[in-house]
């Protein structure tokens, strides 16, 4: 078993911020008004960034 990444979500004013640490080292964040969409962009781009 190997840990892919480590998900951080903040609550900074009226944004989400949703910051994925890959296990390659890299980071990405997400930044949304609504809950539901950034966890949907964050999804979809992990599953495009995992499937490599």
């Amino acid at each position: 078993m190997e840990t892919v990444c480590n998900i951080e979500i903040i609550k900074a004013g009226i944004y989400f911020v949703v910051r994925v640490h890959l296990s390659n080292g890299s980071i990405k964040e997400y930044r949304h008004h609504a809950f539901e969409d950034v966890l949907t962009e964050m999804v979809i781009d992990l599953q495009e960034e995992l499937s490599e």
